[in-house]
């Protein structure tokens, strides 16, 4: 897995479904590695034990008790972050696994990957879904110029200012903007982006459950979206992204 004449081991970056039970999105190359590693850095304890099962690592003979994990989420302290790393700095290769999709992107991750670069540590990212991608590539919209700006301010007022900042972005700089929210406030921004923004071909494409069997992509005008606004998608408590463009 590794070259024996490095010093230090590798991180690799090792990607997760997008749902419950959607295996195939998951290469054999993702697989093979995964199940080959000892040690992982994971977001939540009981789903990384479940999904390195799925993916077949029992059948390596390995019990999963047997492993290493090392629990890190958004409230992991950064002097943690050189003990986890510990084992590729021995000449161990681990695994980063993230909750959903990618690690390191709109995840905590991306502090543990920047420190391995400063450890010289090399880091190998796989292959695997990302929604914040697949949403614009399903969008319609611009993909040479866009900015994924993660989650919006939860106050009124400064939700609204954010939105129309971002509109002019799309207007003047023709840049696709990519949004995200917790599942259970996705209802309440789908109403403010219909209301609040001012230009009625502005384009609002709505993906959610990417790659599931319940996947539901449409891209619509803000003025198609307003002819619905008693029939709009329910979207509460599902993962689902949001791009605007023009």
């Amino acid at each position: 897995m590794k070259d024996k004449t490095e010093k230090r081991g590798t991180l690799y970056l090792i990607p997760n479904v997008l749902g419950v039970g959607e295996l195939s999105v998951i290469s054999e190359h993702v697989r093979e590695i995964a199940c080959g590693l000892d040690v992982f850095i994971v977001e939540n304890l009981r789903n990384a034990r479940r999904y390195l099962v799925k993916l077949g690592i029992k059948e390596t003979g390995k019990q999963i008790d047997d492993l290493v994990f090392h629990h890190m989420d958004k409230h992991a302290k950064q002097q943690d972050f050189g003990h986890f790393l510990a084992a590729a700095e021995e000449g161990q290769d681990i695994g980063l696994l993230s909750d959903a999709g990618c690690p390191a992107v709109a995840d905590p991750g991306a502090d543990v990957v920047r420190l391995a670069h400063e450890k010289g540590i090399k880091v190998v990212p796989l292959v695997g879904p990302s929604s914040l991608l697949l949403a614009l590539m399903a969008s319609g919209m611009n993909g040479q110029q866009f900015a994924f700006v993660g989650y919006l301010p939860i106050k009124k007022e400064a939700r609204t200012k954010k939105l129309l900042h971002l509109e002019k972005r799309v207007l003047n700089e023709r840049q696709t903007q990519i949004i995200i929210e917790a599942p259970y406030r996705n209802n309440p921004l789908l109403r403010d982006i219909v209301r609040t923004l001012h230009k009625p071909t502005m384009r609002l494409c709505i993906a959610m459950d990417i790659s599931l069997p319940t996947q539901y992509i449409v891209t619509k005008t803000l003025v198609e979206w307003r002819k619905q606004k008693d029939a709009l998608p329910d979207l509460h408590k599902r993962p689902c992204v949001f791009v605007l463009g023009a």
